[in-house]
């Protein structure tokens, strides 16, 4: 059976880049089977159907890669820099989309880790590489090989590191030996602390350590299709893309907020991507999908779709009272040809018109007499909600 030193596993991650390394047994993971089973059925995956896939197989690497001998664990901490106020006109975006894609980012160094581990060996290894793409519960995977504890908020954190990093594995056929002795960080965990429970905005955990994606905000702008609720819309605040509150308020991120530490890889600065927010008047202004992809390619705001990132944009231009935003819904509202952003340009220029007043409430009211025609019944139904509203 081929094997490879830990010491020279380490090495080699460390030259394509990867600064976090730990291994873990292919074991099937039992414990958390049971209880992503629970949460699934429980309706907490919303409408994430790569998370409602059966959980034998989000819990078995052997599933994935017949023959595996071990799972290489690695993390890359994304941008921790100062995040600057967000200027007036803008939407927030959580910080692992400041820069590239971590999907890309990841596999690419992790393909390029196994190209040198079998040069290293002299002979061909058979691995499979991943990054949060395959339907395996890698967090659990992390906790396994030491990497961290899963925290009260759900994210994998690293004691004295924090929990903003990506992760990435590798399954294969190789043994790895003179693995280290368990670390006593390994064994930390949130104790009475409950800050990311408490400071959530729109009380998305059910338990500890249990979220109800359902009201998540990261869920709503990026994973949720469609229509949103009054409700929804109102508890995504100023976020436009993701949310970083539960992490935000962590102790474990402190030092690493307050010393501004970098990512290790320079695709993650925010200088490299879409960085901390979005001028919503601009994204408002995207009406076709080939702008979308011009604007975002390579980043992770391509998760969300054009549609989608519009329809947040005229979300978060009303919750944050952008009066300059007025003109671009309006202009949305009638000529978009998603009729999900026409319903949210509309509600969100009904209900800035009414925070502003005056002439605004006149355009508006007009605004819901064109569209109370308009050829789409989710349009013409949104608008209809809101002829009293003025």
């Amino acid at each position: 059976m081929a094997k490879i030193s830990f010491s020279a596993l380490q090495h080699v991650a460390h030259s394509v880049g990867l600064s976090v390394v730990a291994v873990a047994d292919v074991e099937a993971l039992s414990a958390d089977r049971q209880r992503l089973q629970v949460w699934q059925e429980a309706g907490y995956a919303g409408d994430m159907v790569f998370m409602q896939r059966e959980p034998d197989l989000l819990s078995s690497p052997q599933r994935l890669l017949p023959g595996v001998r071990s799972v290489v664990m690695v993390g890359a901490f994304y941008d921790r820099g100062e995040r600057l106020p967000l200027p007036h006109g803008h939407g927030r975006v959580a910080r692992y989309a400041w820069g590239r894609d971590y999907h890309k980012v990841l596999r690419a160094r992790l393909a390029s880790l196994c190209s040198l581990v079998e040069r290293h060996l002299g002979g061909p290894v058979e691995y499979r590489v991943f990054a949060d793409s395959v339907p395996l519960l890698e967090r659990a995977l992390a906790q396994r090989a030491g990497l961290g504890f899963i925290g009260k908020n759900t994210m994998l954190i690293m004691p004295r590191a924090g929990s903003f990093l990506f992760l990435g594995e590798v399954l294969w056929n190789l043994e790895v030996d003179d693995l280290p002795a368990e670390q006593p960080d390994s064994r930390a965990h949130c104790g009475s602390c409950s800050r990311c429970l408490e400071g959530c905005p729109t009380s998305a955990f059910a338990a500890e350590r249990v979220l109800d994606a359902r009201r998540c905000i990261s869920y709503l702008t990026i994973e949720k299709r469609g229509y949103l609720s009054v409700e929804e819309r109102k508890w995504l605040g100023e976020w436009v893309f993701g949310c970083d509150v539960c992490q935000d308020v962590c102790p474990f991120n402190v030092i690493s907020i307050t010393q501004r530490a970098k990512p290790d890889c320079a695709e993650f600065l925010k200088t490299a991507g879409a960085g901390q927010s979005l001028d919503l008047v601009e994204v408002l202004g995207i009406r076709s999908d080939q702008d979308f992809v011009k604007r975002f390619a390579g980043t992770p705001i391509m998760r969300t779709k054009r549609e989608g990132l519009v329809r947040n944009a005229a979300i978060v231009a009303s919750n944050r009272k952008v009066e300059h935003a007025l003109a671009a819904l309006l202009i949305a509202a009638r000529t978009d040809n998603s009729p999900v952003v026409r319903a949210h340009a509309l509600w969100g220029h009904v209900t800035l018109s009414a925070q502003i007043g005056n002439q605004a409430v006149y355009s508006a009211k007009e605004l819901i007499a064109h569209l109370t025609n308009d050829a789409d019944p989710l349009v013409r139904s949104e608008a209809a909600s809101l002829a009293d509203s003025l």
